[in-house]
């Protein structure tokens, strides 16, 4: 850096821009001159700053001449050298601190919270994620943004990803919006029920339409979880309902595939492992990890550094909140740990900027009540429900006086949404059709209120 640099309010602008990167105020990648000219100029718009733009492009202008006789890798090469001193200037401290500790005779737990999120910190900005947030923000201020925002015109705004099931999009406002973390959202039923199955059908729906999502299970195994995975990809690809290619053929327990059937299975694994769709369309990345009985802790570490390590993660699927261990400190208390859990993972979203889908249990009430479930039959706290943007509640149609429902049919309970619902039709309650054997959506209700809408091909009206 020059030492003209600090020699006018000019330039000492463009400073301030670069103390910001290295205090992690940005992101040092997307830092170039359109950038640096675009933000100061919406700051004086905003009367947030009284300096000169010409002076600014002329200062710009000086700069980018500085600049030409270095070679074109020279600003990556800046850039890794830099995410790399960061990193280390925050993650070895931790390490030294770490051992320091180790011939003291107390719990260990804290001293490892530190250091793992001073790692993920560290990782994240070695990934070249530097942390984007102020402590506190000015309305008066910033109150330019909503503006902005309402003026955007609507082929510009970022469009929600659908999870390719009409009733859960209802309450979503179309599905999920990457980066914007809008939270929690609860899919809860009865053991045996199918919330897993719809669980799986939403995440390769997202995937589909492009989100990158993580699928954590803390019952399943991952072969378990691959294979309903790949159910739903084959679904999608044969374009009707059969026997073939179902989660227990996947996971080695049903039919032989063989012949013809396996060429098929083989080209339609090598169009999943591109990352491409069924109609070659490109989808999001679809992580996915077991772990048995994981604490809330060991949830919030992994998410973080699934986050650190792929940025575009957008969506985590939880599969389930009461299958995860106990949380210690909590004795006998199992409403306080369930509470405690549920806040932990509306602050991890937030924190992650991710969407999270919270698979969950109904208590023994569910079983019994006349008009189906509701919130108050969510097992051990009311905390989740608290937390949630939207909360489903799944269960099978309750026995009447005419034919016994179809195979697959299953009733979503729309227990509560935040946000409203965009259709005047009372869809409080609406019937779904699932092909469980390949965790696919085959019917909705709530189709009706999304007419004309191209995101759910194939999805029918029961």
């Amino acid at each position: 850096m020059p030492e003209v640099l600090w020699s006018s309010a000019e330039l000492r602008e463009l400073a301030g821009e670069i103390d910001a990167i290295f205090r992690g105020q940005r992101d040092v990648q997307a830092i170039n001159a359109q950038a640096l000219r675009h933000g100061l100029r919406e700051r004086a718009l905003a009367g947030r700053w009284k300096g000169n733009l010409q002076g600014i492009e002329e200062t710009l202008a000086d700069l980018l001449e500085w600049g030409t006789a270095a070679s074109a890798l020279d600003f990556p090469i800046a850039c890794d050298i830099f995410q790399a001193a960061k990193a280390r200037q925050l993650f070895y401290p931790a390490v030294e601190r770490l051992i320091a500790r180790r011939g003291r005779d107390h719990t260990i737990a804290s001293e490892l919270q530190g250091f793992r999120e001073a790692l993920n910190e560290a990782q994240a900005i070695a990934c070249g994620r530097l942390r984007q947030s102020q402590p506190v923000l000015s309305a008066r201020q910033t109150a330019h943004q909503c503006v902005a925002l309402a003026s955007m015109p609507l082929d510009q705004r970022p469009k929600p990803i659908s999870t390719g099931i009409p009733s859960l999009d209802l309450d979503m406002r179309g599905g999920v919006i990457p980066g914007k973390g809008e939270g929690t959202w609860v899919l809860a039923a009865r053991s045996g029920i199918g919330k897993t199955t719809v669980a799986i059908a939403a995440a390769m729906g997202l995937a589909c339409n492009g989100a990158s999502l993580l699928v954590l299970s803390c019952e399943l195994t991952r072969e378990a979880i691959l294979a309903r995975l790949m159910a739903n990809y084959c679904r999608r690809a044969m374009g009707m309902a059969a026997p073939l290619y179902s989660t227990s053929d996947l996971e080695g327990r049903g039919r032989l595939i063989a012949g013809e059937d396996l060429e098929r299975l083989e080209r339609w694994h090598a169009s999943f492992e591109a990352g491409c769709q069924p109609n070659g369309q490109p989808m999001g990345e679809v992580l996915y990890e077991s772990r048995f009985g994981a604490t809330v802790e060991d949830v919030c570490a992994l998410v973080e550094d699934s986050k650190s390590s792929h940025p575009d993660l957008s969506v985590v699927v939880l599969d389930h909140f009461h299958a995860m261990g106990s949380s210690p400190g909590y004795g006998a208390n199992t409403t306080a740990e369930l509470a405690a859990r549920a806040m932990a993972l509306k602050a991890l979203a937030g924190r992650c900027d991710l969407d999270i889908l919270i698979v969950a249990q109904l208590n023994r009430g569910a079983y019994g009540s006349p008009s189906g479930p509701d919130v108050s039959h969510l097992a051990g706290t009311s905390e989740l429900e608290r937390y949630a943007s939207a909360v489903w509640l799944i269960d099978r149609p309750k026995p009447g006086d005419g034919p016994p429902p179809a195979k697959g049919v299953l009733e979503v309970h729309h227990g509560k949404f935040r946000h409203g619902q965009p259709s005047d039709l009372d869809l409080s309650r609406t019937v779904i059709r699932i092909d469980r054997a390949h965790c696919f959506l085959e019917a909705d209700e709530a189709r009706l209120a999304f007419c004309g809408s191209q995101l759910y091909p194939g999805v029918e009206v029961p």
